[in-house]
């Protein structure tokens, strides 16, 4: 089978720590549309996040104009700077993790941030390296939220996946921040995948797709797709989903990739 399509991680895989292209990749993204192979990206950025790297222009000309957020549950059109959400939480749950006034979480929702507290969203605001003025610290009113798509505990009395067992939602560990993530239940990039390309190029499945990402939460698409690859400073999930790992830089890796003979 042939590979139509490139889906792509963002963070430290296309860019790095200082939101910037590693070298030579935009030319490697523009050597793959030359070969037929369309480049998608799908990140665990938030749209007010993702929306923060106006500077990647380049970058972002090299590929579908479609990019998945929030771990592949929210889609924007960049062409119309839209948001669609595929998967979200009902307000129950967020009043479940909210119920406690010493929790401090960040709620995700229409691609904005609300915060239970200052204290919240200066972490969130450090952890993910967001603007602190982009972050609304709402207090006892981020409980009312209707919706979200994904909500960050830094502080919480009884332990996050006790609070939200039985509820329509997963809770991850998020390791350097101390933190949990609670996202829709299902949420994956594999299972993002398969609806957009679904949707979108009426692709019955992932036979024609390559993976390329490098941490643990990119390992579902990495084992699922026709060709997984692990850049070359993955962790050990991502590399262990692959089928392989690159021993070189991502831009070569792209330069000489033959969708035809892989």
């Amino acid at each position: 089978m042939r590979i139509r399509y490139a889906a792509l991680d963002l963070d430290g895989t296309l860019i790095d720590e200082a939101d910037e292209p590693y070298e030579g990749v935009v030319a490697g993204l523009r050597a793959l549309r030359k070969r037929g192979v369309l480049p998608l990206v799908i990140t665990g950025r938030a749209a007010r996040s993702f929306r923060n790297l106006r500077h990647l222009d380049d970058l972002f000309a090299e590929v579908d104009d479609e990019v998945l957020l929030s771990e592949g549950n929210v889609r924007i059109a960049l062409g119309v700077n839209e948001l669609s959400f595929s998967l979200s939480c009902p307000n129950e749950v967020l009043r479940t993790l909210a119920e406690d006034s010493a929790t401090d979480l960040v709620a995700e929702c229409s691609g904005e941030f609300y915060a239970s507290s200052a204290r919240a969203a200066a972490q969130f605001a450090m952890a993910y390296r967001v603007p602190r003025r982009q972050i609304e610290v709402t207090g006892k009113g981020t409980a009312d939220i209707p919706w979200f798509t994904a909500v960050t505990i830094f502080r919480s009395r009884v332990p996050v996946p006790e609070l939200v067992a039985g509820l329509d939602c997963e809770a991850v560990t998020i390791g350097p921040f101390g933190a949990h993530v609670v996202r829709p239940r299902g949420t994956s990039k594999a299972a993002a995948l398969r609806r957009h390309l679904r949707r979108r190029f009426n692709e019955p499945d992932l036979s024609a797709t390559m993976a390329i990402g490098d941490t643990a939460t990119d390992a579902s698409m990495l084992a699922a797709c026709a060709l997984g690859i692990a850049t070359q400073h993955a962790d050990e999930a991502a590399s262990a989903a692959a089928d392989r790992k690159l021993d070189g830089d991502l831009a070569a890796f792209l330069h000489d990739f033959r969708p035809e003979g892989w």
